[in-house]
């Protein structure tokens, strides 16, 4: 029993001086570039203070989504028989600095594509004037949610 003590005691000594210290300068090593990756991705990911346009049209958005569903259908085919119109109820005024258009169709999902009969679903679009629709906000919205 006693020898068996003493082996294990022989075996548990713990961690020597060099197997810590070679741990830590590999540590050390590792951790740098990795912190560098990370300072990088975080200095170059956009900021909101970096994109002020983008907010704009977030703002407009929100705006026209809190109008109600029958208020938003209605402006479908405000301008005529074209299946996009340009609503003159949500989009700023004509002429403005920074117009932001936003268009509203109805949409039929079991297609994907423009409908002119009535479908319960509006999409709605987003987007400078000046810019064109290239980089519009858009969305779906159901008159059942």
């Amino acid at each position: 029993m006693c020898i068996e003590r003493r082996r294990l005691q022989a075996t548990a000594r713990g961690f020597s001086y060099i197997e810590i210290l070679l741990s830590v300068t590999l540590l050390a090593v590792l951790l740098v570039p990795a912190l560098e990756t990370l300072r990088v991705a975080i200095a170059g990911r956009p900021t909101a203070a970096a994109m002020p346009g983008s907010l704009s049209l977030q703002s407009k958005m929100e705006q026209v989504l809190a109008a109600p569903f029958s208020r938003i259908y209605a402006e479908t085919y405000a301008g005529g028989n074209s299946p996009t119109a340009v609503s003159t109820v949500f989009s700023d005024a004509a002429g403005s600095p920074q117009r932001r258009v936003v268009v509203v169709y109805r949409y039929n999902a079991g297609m994907k594509a423009l409908s002119n009969a009535d479908t319960g679903l509006a999409y709605v679009s987003v987007y400078y004037e000046a810019e064109g629709s290239s980089r519009a906000l858009a969305t779906l919205v159901g008159r059942w949610w």
